[in-house]
């Protein structure tokens, strides 16, 4: 006998952790938001003068991670390390700005605590495994 599974099905039987749930809705709210402040935004009133193009990188970044929050639902492993590229990158900008280094820090923390929570178990599986 012949069992020919869906690809739905394998990935409806991974089991992720309640808190890594909410952290990735967490992000994709965040991201959301950031997006509306971005895109808003009356250059004449941001505290710190970006020009355009910094402007356009962070509605890049703030695109790009939407699209790998989005796939870290779908158990990608390579959407962890294209948020991890995006984090890093916007912590670099935001030095770059002129950003203080404990609030460009707080950005890096959200990816940081994502691995940790990856690491959690559900029904003796990590997070981190069951990503592909």
């Amino acid at each position: 006998m012949i069992i020919i599974t869906n690809q739905n099905d394998i990935e409806n039987s991974k089991k992720r952790n309640i808190i890594v749930t909410l952290l990735l809705s967490l992000f994709l709210l965040a991201d959301f938001y950031l997006l509306k402040t971005i895109l808003d935004s009356n250059p004449n009133n941001d505290i710190i003068d970006l020009t355009e193009k910094l402007n356009y990188s962070y509605v890049v970044f703030t695109i790009l991670d939407l699209f790998f929050t989005f796939f870290l639902f779908k158990w990608k492993k390579w959407a962890f390390w294209g948020t991890l590229t995006i984090s890093v990158l916007t912590f670099l900008l935001n030095l770059y700005v002129g950003v203080e280094i404990i609030t460009s820090l707080f950005g890096l923390s959200g990816v940081i605590l994502l691995f940790a929570l990856l690491q959690l178990k559900c029904k003796n599986v990590s997070g981190w495994k069951n990503l592909e």
